[in-house]
Order: C-alpha cells, then sequence, then structure tokens
C-alpha cells in the first residue's frame, strides 16, 4: 500500500510542436518539469493552448459556497486496499478505513494521494481533516487537481480504468517516482495535465465545487509517516459531485482513442 508526497517545483515551458490528432493538424506541446530530491523528469504533454479550449466546458453550473478550510483532529485505521486488476504491487482506491470522530466510528472508503510510503492493514494514525485549499499556491492547486480526480474515480466511465486515474492521482505530487512505471501510461498522463488545468479555473473555485471534498492529513506529514488520502465532505451536495468528473474523463478517453488510431 504505497504513496509519498514530495512538495516539488514545477514549471512549464515550450517544447517541439507534437501531434496529437488524426488529421494533419500538429498542437503546441508542452514540457512538464519536476525538481526536487536531487531528480528532474521531463515529460511533453499535450499543450496548454488546447487543453484551456476544453476544460472551460466543464465548470458545473453549481453554487456550493466557499469551501471550509476548517480542522479537527481524528484517527484513521485502514482496513483493507483495492488490488490493481491492471497489476502492480501497488494497491488502488478504494482504501477502506474506519474513521474515529467524536462523534463516533463510520467505514469510508478513500483515494491515496501518495505513492512510495508504505502502510499495512490495521494500522492507525492521528489525522487532522482539511477542506481543499482555494489560494494560488503550487500545493493549493495540486490539492485541487486531486479532488478533481477522486471524482473522476468514484465514477470512471467506459474506456477510462481506475488504474489510470490512481496513477494520474499519484504523479500531481512527485511525477518522478513513477518514471519508468508501464501503468503510468499516456491516458494517466493526460488525466493528469487535464486535472491540473481545469483546478486553475478561477470560475470553478469561486462556484464552491471544492467544498464536496475533505483531505485526511496525517499528523506525522512526512516521508516516515502514512500517506495523504482524500475522500467526499461529510455533508456533499449530492447532486454535483460528478458534475465535473465525467467530463473531465470523457475528454481524456476521447484524446487517447485519437492517439490510438493516429
Amino acid at each position: 500500500m504505497n504513496g509519498q508526497p514530495s512538495r516539488t517545483k514545477r514549471e512549464w515551458v515550450p517544447a517541439q510542436p507534437i501531434d496529437i490528432s488524426t488529421n494533419s493538424s500538429t498542437r503546441t506541446g508542452w514540457e512538464f518539469v519536476e525538481t526536487g530530491c536531487g531528480k528532474a523528469l521531463t515529460t511533453v504533454f499535450p499543450g496548454r493552448s488546447f487543453l484551456k479550449i476544453k476544460f472551460a466546458l466543464l465548470v458545473p453550473i453549481v453554487c456550493l459556497g466557499v469551501a471550509s478550510m476548517v480542522a479537527k483532529a481524528d484517527t484513521l485505521t485502514l482496513n483493507s486496499g483495492t488490488v490493481n486488476p491492471a497489476g502492480g504491487s501497488a494497491e488502488i482506491y478504494p482504501y477502506s478505513f474506519q474513521l474515529d470522530t467524536s462523534s463516533g466510528a463510520s467505514t469510508v472508503n478513500l483515494m491515496c494521494l501518495n505513492y512510495n510510503r508504505e502502510i499495512t492493514a490495521g494500522e492507525t494514525w492521528s489525522i487532522t481533516e482539511e477542506g481543499i485549499p482555494t489560494g494560488n499556491s503550487l500545493v493549493d492547486l495540486d490539492y485541487r487537481a486531486d479532488a478533481i480526480l477522486y471524482a473522476e474515480i468514484l465514477n470512471p466511465p467506459a474506456g477510462v480504468s481506475a488504474s489510470e486515474i490512481q496513477y494520474a492521482e499519484w504523479s500531481i505530487f512527485d511525477p518522478s517516482d513513477l518514471a519508468g512505471n508501464s501503468l503510468f501510461d499516456l491516458s494517466s498522463r493526460i488525466l493528469a495535465i487535464t486535472a491540473l488545468n481545469a483546478a486553475n479555473n478561477q470560475q470553478l473555485i469561486n462556484s464552491g465545487y471544492f467544498s464536496q471534498f475533505t483531505l485526511y492529513i496525517p499528523s506525522n506529514d512526512t516521508s516516515s509517516g502514512p500517506q495523504e488520502f482524500i475522500g467526499t465532505a461529510a455533508t456533499p451536495e449530492p447532486s454535483s459531485l460528478l458534475l465535473l468528473g465525467s467530463g473531465l474523463v470523457g475528454m481524456a478517453g476521447m484524446l487517447r482513442r485519437k492517439l490510438v488510431r493516429s
């Protein structure tokens, strides 16, 4: 049961054009550069000029209010993870937990945000429940992308697997840990970059969409501690939770099919 965050520096720099269509048109490419812990990885993704046209269509028409950033201390106990049908040793969503709060105990299914840390069934740790940040820092943006991908995995459409979405999620904080991992494939990369673009959409931020999610941050949030997880807020707006998700995955799936045919 793997995971690990690394708060690294991300830069966008122009790259050579890449052909991502079935016709003769060529769209601008970008290089996604992560540096941290002495590592660096450069990956070519579809350009933002292409994605900006698309993700504007994903904004849900919903007003849920400003996301709450009030934190409270509770505990998580891992029941189990889910074996990845695509292979690999890392378990994927859903991770089943017992959540203990001042109101009592409940079972929750959460999504892992980090790749390289280790936890075992029966392990218990203290956590802080936090809302999704709506600020402008890189970490704020990353957490919003995490929330978007979590919404995706709740109801992935045909052609997009839970494995692809989970690996896209893991790549948000430190894609260098996934370098050379065959499960972090082109679809996962497209999902990650699309989520990062959508997470920067101010209309989406202002809509209150991110108030539907809760981060479960371990008290020992270090490389030797448990992973961070994300789940649904205690009182989500049921009609709006998946509004963004299906559109984002649909776009990524359509782009992948074009790549396969080309």
